[in-house]
């Protein structure tokens, strides 16, 4: 996503007096480091341009056009960048009434032990004579969140300097912690009106562009106000094509402050096919265009595939804090397993080292963090357990490129996993499946390694309570723990030396709306694995280069359980929806059935307890609903199951009272 300018000129009202013809220096990214130069100690490449979003081990840095940055996690054990520093070409401050600097940065500010005390340090330098000597200027502190702001710096002390130079540092004492990550630094005159478009929603290569045919797609975006006076409005646009543009008026925005902006009436996506969008805001006052704009696009679809969340979550039974861990992914599982996929991937146990699968499989994902217990979401971002339901509901609307199925048994002492992906929209590239098989409940010997540590043992740091555990009354360490979700083997077998998928597995080229099948019978089940309780995961990532989602899992879904013998192993249900969800009186349970069969339908309380049952039922293919009264349900969580001979399928029910 570039910024363009725009030979426009529009009338609308603002407070600016001063002419603002250009930034004294302005140095974004988007074409090159030069004049910019880099300078790091340690082997490591110090600041790079990259563009989309970069995965660090302690969270995720968002697209921002193209930015630089160090991400000194990703590199290799005997590499490091402490210090790096990126160094401006020399600039005058002469004869600016109110010089000030401004720039966009992404910074965690993390650190890794204390003792011997290990910190991010983050600064910005400058000098007067040319760059032979450097004072610091000031401190980058962390962003809320992790989430890109604007820092502005007043440099009026330096006025009367005609050969001034930046410098912006990084280091971390040799910690290999996260990095920070810098964009569109400018030496302006804040005395003039200058406005500026910081970001556009949705980002063009994200999984917020799509939109099924015949929806409403609005566009937004932020918009900086860089002079020292407040602007009292300004006008956004959006231009789809060669359309007509339409365009919003918009508030005020203080000085050096930003404002949020929508622009109404939605555009209506008209087909299944990719539009570029333009995007800008204008100010009376501003002469200065060239960050006023931005492109984006938007991508219609026939349908929105049904988007599952797939949660990895870094745990082990040494880790006394991840007891946090088991009780926030049980819950989110009881809450809505039919819309989310959850593996517990162990370190340092005896479930990681259970086989050279879960080691890999560990090796990954500790890989993608900075401490335990961890989630890494979609592969694409790092959060706390604690934050899932939030995390759920916040990307629970992503697009998810494809439907998908699966159907799983165990025969002859292996797993064979049969898995269908329909996409929604033409997918060219190197797209693939990886499966997981996880088993829930592996348990070990007390006073073994099997252990589970539990530091909120007594109640001192807090509740932490889910159904069969109440960590705050039980001992540290606790034993006889039945964990759950426990990652017990991938395909491919070593994910870590060969993530993102089996090659092959899907064509390059699939077609909107049809349905792609892969088989695979690698698996063996273990002697210590309980089949019974095994559950197979399949992702759909994306391994193609230069894609902004490469790496990324794209869709996740789980089979119910697995059966044994030898069964046809097309899938019968999908598509299945309980709604109203949470309900007081009614519900109903949507469904399609791929072909004719017997259903079953059940509901089963969080004790197992079958609450209702209806008669086996002889059913056609095609859309399916069921009627269930739930005004003498108990206030709590219940499991919808609807089976057939092929298998089953289930989602959460919440009563409320």
């Amino acid at each position: 996503m570039k910024k363009i300018l725009l030979s426009l000129t529009f009338a609308c009202i603002g407070l600016g007096t001063n002419t603002f013809a250009a930034p004294i220096m302005l140095q974004n990214f988007e074409t090159a480091m030069a004049p910019w130069t880099v300078a790091t100690t340690g082997g490591g490449g110090g600041w790079t341009i990259v563009s989309g979003a970069t995965a660090t081990q302690l969270g995720t840095i968002a697209a921002h056009t193209k930015y630089a940055v160090v991400n000194e996690g990703a590199l290799a054990a005997s590499t490091y960048n402490d210090p790096t520093t990126m160094k401006s070409p020399t600039f005058s401050l002469v004869g600016i009434a109110a010089p000030y600097l401004s720039f966009d940065y992404d910074y965690f500010q993390a650190w890794l032990s204390a003792s011997p005390y290990i910190h991010e340090h983050a600064w910005i330098d400058i000098s007067t004579d040319g760059g032979t000597t450097f004072s610091l200027l000031d401190s980058i502190v962390y962003t809320s969140g992790g989430a890109w702001q604007t820092k502005f710096e007043n440099l009026a002390a330096y006025a009367t300097s005609a050969t001034c130079v930046l410098r912006f540092g990084y280091d971390d004492g040799g910690g290999k912690i996260i990095g920070v990550a810098i964009d569109n630094i400018m030496v302006y005159d804040a005395a003039a009106t200058e406005i500026g478009l910081t970001s556009v929603a949705p980002v063009a290569g994200t999984a917020a562009d799509f939109f099924a045919v015949g929806t409403g797609a609005t566009f937004s975006g932020t918009v900086m106000n860089y002079s020292t006076a407040a602007v009292s409005s300004f006008t956004a646009y959006y231009q789809v094509g060669t359309a007509a543009p339409v365009s919003a008026a918009s508030g005020s925005i203080p000085a050096m402050s930003s404002a949020p902006f929508s622009i109404t009436p939605a555009y209506t996506i008209p087909s299944a096919t990719q539009q570029s969008v333009k995007i800008w805001v204008t100010c009376t006052g501003e002469t200065y265009l060239n960050n006023d704009s931005m492109n984006t696009a938007v991508v219609g679809v026939a349908f929105m595939p049904k988007k599952r969340l797939m949660f990895e979550e870094a745990t082990g039974t040494w880790c006394g804090w991840c007891v946090r861990g088991i009780v926030y992914m049980d819950s989110l599982w009881r809450a809505d397993s039919n819309n989310v996929n959850i593996v517990s991937v162990h370190n340092s146990d005896p479930m990681q080292s259970d086989n050279a699968s879960s080691v890999a499989y560990d090796q990954l994902i500790s890989g993608k963090i900075s401490g335990f217990p961890s989630m890494v979401i979609d592969r694409r971002e790092v959060s706390d357990p604690s934050n899932c339901f939030t995390d759920y509901a916040n990307e629970g609307a992503y697009y998810g490129y494809a439907d998908m199925g699966i159907k799983a048994k165990t025969t002859t002492g292996k797993v064979i996993a049969s898995v269908k992906v329909k996409p929604a929209s033409d997918m060219t590239g190197d797209y693939r499946i990886e499966l997981i098989v996880e088993e829930d409940g592996p348990s070990g010997a007390a006073g073994s390694t099997w252990d589970q540590h539990n530091y909120y043992s007594g109640g001192g740091s807090g509740a932490m309570q889910t159904i069969g555990y109440n960590f705050a009354t039980l001992p540290n360490p606790v034993t006889g723990v039945k964990f759950p979700f426990v990652g017990r083997a991938t395909v491919p077998a070593n994910v870590n030396t060969t993530p993102n998928g089996v090659a092959g597995s899907l064509p390059g080229t699939m077609t909107s709306g049809t349905t792609y099948t892969w088989t695979d019978s690698s698996v063996v089940i273990a002697s210590n694995w309980v089949a019974s309780k095994l559950r197979v995961i399949a992702l759909l990532i994306d391994n193609t280069t230069g894609n902004t989602t490469k790496g990324q899992i794209l869709n996740s879904i789980s089979s119910p359980g697995l059966y044994t013998g030898v069964q046809d192993e097309t899938m019968v249900i999908g598509n299945m929806n309980v709604f109203p969800n949470p309900t007081n009186d009614m519900a109903h349970i949507r469904f399609e059935l791929t072909e004719a069969t017997t259903v079953n339908f059940s509901v089963i309380d969080v004790m197992g307890r079958v609450v209702f049952s209806a008669p086996a039922e002889q059913m056609n293919a095609g859309n399916q609903q069921i009627n269930i009264s739930t005004a003498d349900y108990a206030a709590g969580v219940y499991n919808v199951v609807i089976r057939t001979d092929k298998g089953q399928v289930s989602q959460h029910l919440s009563v409320i009272r």
